[in-house]
């Protein structure tokens, strides 16, 4: 609740869009040509916002007050990137990670490793309801399988976070799917069809088009030596099993039962340590370990009775062979390339990673909040709308402004529902084009912008940059120009 006016005089516009420009610039300038880090580019934001608040009459204890219940309503959302990032490192010192990647080396051809990652993404999302837990699961593996292909993996990332978007807008457990719902008066499941003809057909033209891209492109093929190297590597380490799925199972039941998510993973993360100490024989140390701090390879100090044709990934001079068995004494040393795999995750790599990002975007959200900046920039938009494709036109924008500004997208829909839902009404839009205006400029934008915390974790989680994977995004630009096209058609037919 606030306890102070939010600022002691209106603020111009000048002022209100100052901020937004500033940090626009400052992501040019410092990220992309000078190569700073982009938290550094939010903390400058973050005071600049601040210096506008106080200037136009904001005191800075009511900044400091509404940053801290904008970070209160944020940490349910921050608890489960923490989660996220135990799910990481305990699902590959399981073998649950691996498990996947070692199957989808055999059995998926090179060329369709794209469109694959892209629906089974998709089919994992529209079931456990989240984007991101779809990408910290599946995408993962497909990133791992990616990298052994050696395919470009923005184009993987790129392929994940469609196939995550694409299953959050329709699944009806998803939290954004009803509460783009709730916020403009329709049930969830008329929400959802009221999106189907988008969503099929930037769905299918996606399908098209990355399995267009891995026909072309020239991947590592599955029977080369560095893939066999990398398969022999994986059965090194690991007793590759089906008990190693319980870990995704628990998690996939759960979403889908409408459980806690961090509760869920919380539970997945502890049955993948007992799995891999059952089934690879870690230790619980090493358990703990990987879910704090992330799982690392040098865990793995001793590893016996290897086959032969591990022993050409070794280095020499630690070998004994014995009949077709080789006894391995010492560190078992394991190419680069299994080592990238591998060695991530961890409550501490999401705590100075994404964690931070999200605090640093909730505080230049917040300050442009209390200083009355983000009231001003919304009359602004509905100052100048006339027609209903100008209406609808706004509110996509005004969400997309919104939320890109505030990085929290249940604040977003809830005040562009409530602010655009009587012009619709009083115009004869249907509050289901209202819904689907929000929830397009919401889900399939917010992953595209590198300050948004949404953007922040799938770059975290998947290892690839915002500016790479975004021209790669392709069912998220499809569906944001079919949006606009659709809805033209449709009040050329005056169907509203």
């Amino acid at each position: 609740m606030k306890t102070e006016p939010l600022q002691s005089k209106p603020i111009s516009l000048f002022l209100a869009f100052l901020p937004l420009i500033v940090m626009a610039a400052l992501v040019g300038v410092l990220n992309l040509w000078m190569g700073i880090d982009l938290k550094f580019v939010l903390v400058l934001s973050s005071i600049v916002a601040g210096i506008v608040a106080i200037a136009n009459g904001t005191t800075l204890k009511t900044l400091l007050d509404d940053f801290a219940e904008n970070v209160k309503k944020a940490f349910p959302a921050i608890l489960i990137l923490i989660a996220i990032g135990g799910i990481v490192g305990t699902w590959m010192y399981s073998g649950t990670v691996p498990y996947l990647i070692y199957y989808g080396l055999k059995f998926i051809h090179p060329d369709f490793v794209l469109v694959s990652a892209f629906v089974v993404t998709a089919i994992v999302s529209t079931f456990t309801g989240t984007s991101w837990g779809s990408a910290a699961t599946a995408g993962v593996a497909f990133m791992g399988i990616g990298f052994s292909f050696d395919l470009p993996l923005e184009m993987v990332a790129g392929a994940v976070i469609s196939g995550a978007v694409l299953g959050d807008k329709v699944s009806p457990i998803s939290d954004t799917t009803n509460i783009c719902a709730t916020a403009s008066g329709v049930t969830v499941y008329e929400h959802i069809r009221g999106m189907i003809p988008n969503v099929f057909i930037a769905g299918v033209l996606a399908i098209i088009g990355f399995t267009v891209l891995g026909i072309f492109l020239d991947p590592v093929q599955g029977e080369s030596s560095s893939v066999t190297e990398l398969l022999n590597q994986l059965d090194s380490i690991y007793t590759l099993n089906i008990s190693m799925l319980i870990p995704p199972a628990i998690v996939f039941i759960g979403g889908y039962k409408g459980y806690q998510p961090v509760v869920i993973m919380i539970a997945s993360s502890l049955a993948a340590i007992l799995i891999g100490m059952f089934s690879n024989d870690f230790t619980l140390l090493q358990g703990s370990q990987a879910m704090v701090s992330g799982f690392e390879t040098s865990m793995i100090s001793e590893v016996t009775y290897l086959s032969e044709a591990v022993t050409n990934t070794l280095s020499r001079g630690m070998t004994l062979i014995q009949g077709s068995e080789v006894v391995v004494s010492g560190d078992l040393v394991l190419s680069e390339t299994l080592n990238t795999l591998l060695n991530r995750g961890g409550f501490d790599g999401m705590m100075t990673g994404a964690v931070l990002y999200c605090i640093l975007a909730i505080a230049f959200g917040s300050f442009l909040e209390s200083s009355g900046a983000l009231g001003r920039i919304m009359n602004a938009l509905l100052g100048g709308v006339r027609s209903k494709f100008g209406l609808i036109t706004t509110a996509f924008g005004a969400g997309a402004t919104l939320n890109g500004v505030s990085g929290n997208a249940m604040f977003s829909i809830l005040t562009v529902g409530q602010l655009f839902r009587p012009s619709f009404k009083d115009r004869g839009v249907p509050p289901t084009v209202l819904s689907r205006s929000m929830e397009n400029s919401m889900t399939l934008l917010e992953s595209l912008l590198p300050w948004h915390v949404t953007a922040i974790y799938m770059s975290a989680t998947l290892g690839v940059t915002t500016f790479a994977y975004a021209p790669f995004a392709l069912f998220n630009m499809i569906g944001i120009v079919l949006f606009f096209v659709l809805v033209g058609r449709d009040l050329k037919r005056k169907k509203y």
